[in-house]
């Protein structure tokens, strides 16, 4: 599997609105309508530590639980991938400043950084701050306690 690296926000707009407000933070440019095929507005943006292109896919939300389990993102609506395709080494550095920068631009909208819808990275729930997990907490029910205080 390729490394991927995701921001759920937790907001009540529309997939245009949260993806417009995402776009004018981030400085980026729109790439493409894939809602027919993913359900994702497609943008690129200007990569900040290496001289090049990331690409930026604003979403639904789609990763679903099981039955009888619960994820960290269950109550965030939208995921933005970030995806540095020709650098894959700089992605997940990319992928933090644009967390960054959207936690301090939407301060309303409480946010979450994962690695590979795997591991959480950090959390951002408006009041409290940003959190920063220890390597390998996951975001299923095994860290619930962990990552509970800091998500929606």
């Amino acid at each position: 599997m390729a490394d991927s690296d995701e921001i759920f926000l937790s907001s009540d707009g529309s997939l245009e609105e949260v993806a417009g407000r995402v776009a004018e933070v981030l400085g980026l440019e729109f790439n493409g309508d894939l809602r027919g095929d993913t359900g994702e507005l497609q943008y690129k943006g200007q990569a900040r530590t290496f001289d090049g292109t990331i690409g930026f896919y604003v979403g639904p939300n789609a990763f679903q639980p099981e039955p009888d389990e619960v994820q960290a993102m269950d109550h965030y609506p939208f995921v933005v991938d970030v995806q540095a395709r020709n650098r894959k080494s700089a992605q997940a550095e990319e992928a933090r400043l644009a967390f960054e920068s959207l936690v301090d631009a939407l301060g309303d909208v409480p946010a979450l950084l994962s690695h590979n819808v795997e591991l959480l990275v950090a959390a951002y729930l408006p009041g409290h701050g940003t959190h920063t997990f220890e390597p390998g907490t996951t975001l299923d029910d095994p860290d619930l306690d962990t990552w509970r205080p800091w998500v929606t």
